[in-house]
């Protein structure tokens, strides 16, 4: 399993690193988040000033290599991670589930802090997008593994360091 930078890495979307890759995940969490360039480069302007052209080119890239426009259907394996993109000094929880057979993005979101709590409500976001209870991939983390548990879904744990 990769983390979520793993992946966007992997992919090779992006060739050019004026912007941080940091800033980059973030733009394409608040796009998918937001479903709107003026509202997610409003929303990343906040830490560092970028425009919806920016944002649009960013998503335009990356949806080359991955679908970010899921439908509900039936799904047997999905990747789900989360990993901590730091800001200007700031801190945002970037949260990612992929659906491993069709290499689709079903959800990306941005939270200010991680815990069980965002943990569940972006399961539960993610599972609107599944027929069915799929298996799901995580790392090590405890909140991951306890989320999973309380609302009995199987998972694996894969470690990816």
């Amino acid at each position: 399993m990769l983390s979520i930078r793993s992946l966007v890495e992997g992919l090779g979307v992006f060739e050019r690193n004026r912007v941080p890759l940091e800033f980059k995940i973030l733009g394409l969490a608040f796009y998918i988040q937001l479903s709107s360039f003026r509202r997610a480069a409003r929303a990343l302007s906040e830490v560092h000033r970028v425009s919806k052209t920016a944002i649009w080119k960013w998503v335009r890239k990356f949806s080359e290599r991955v679908n970010v426009n899921p439908s509900r259907m039936a799904r047997r394996l999905i990747a789900l991670d989360e990993t901590c993109v730091k800001v200007n000094g700031l801190e945002y929880w970037v949260y990612a589930a992929v659906d491993v057979d069709r290499n689709e993005i079903l959800s990306m979101r941005v939270y200010p802090s991680r815990n069980i709590l965002t943990t569940k409500q972006f399961i539960h976001e993610v599972l609107n997008y599944c027929i069915g209870k799929p298996i799901f991939i995580v790392d090590n983390a405890p909140w991951l593994k306890q989320a999973l548990e309380e609302l009995g879904l199987t998972y694996n744990i894969e470690s990816f360091r």
